[in-house]
């Protein structure tokens, strides 16, 4: 997805990425989060992505190759984690009590189910991350669009100048084109 020269197809590869987490939700035994996963993620933040790759308007950037001076600390950062993920699945320990987290099975069982204990933890214990999370995103799209009208309507304010500046078309041929 980072190597990709298009951002659109990046973007777009993002929602493979997003139902694949689903996946993940439901083998872990969550459909809620899943379905969530999907219909926000995917149906939404995806496609404010690209409502905003698309007010951006690329076309004009350079479509070559770049290799990041960064990358020559990433290759050894790509391998460790490489080597941690091998040790992580050969000696992951068998699961007890202690790490289990705040609601184990058995009290997500006795809420009634995975989405009673999703609501009861998101509007109790994290009730202000989610409303930060939220007034972060729509900050985020209030600046977009702020952006994007400035951005229109310094070229409609230099349209209107090199338009006074052209002459009238001289012939009557030019006159029925405009």
């Amino acid at each position: 997805m980072i190597s990709l020269r298009n951002p659109v197809h990046a973007a777009i590869s993002l929602v493979i990425v997003i139902f694949h987490v689903a996946g993940l939700f439901v083998i872990l035994g969550s459909g809620f989060l899943a379905v969530a996963q999907i219909a926000i993620y995917a149906g939404a933040i995806v496609v404010l992505f690209l409502f905003t790759l698309m007010m951006l308007d690329m076309r004009h950037l350079p479509n070559s190759r770049v290799t990041h001076r960064q990358m020559w600390l990433g290759i050894p950062v790509a391998i460790l984690l490489a080597i941690e993920a091998v040790v992580i699945a050969i000696g992951t320990p068998a699961i007890d009590d202690s790490i289990k987290g705040f609601y184990p099975p058995s009290t997500v069982s006795e809420l009634g189910g995975s989405t009673e204990a999703l609501a009861k933890m998101l509007f109790t214990n994290y009730t202000l991350p989610f409303l930060m999370a939220s007034i972060m995103l729509t900050a985020a799209t209030i600046g977009a669009i702020v952006l994007a009208r400035r951005i229109e309507a310094s070229e409609a304010t230099t349209d209107n100048q090199s338009a006074s500046t052209t002459e009238p078309p001289s012939t009557p041929l030019e006159r029925s084109a405009q």
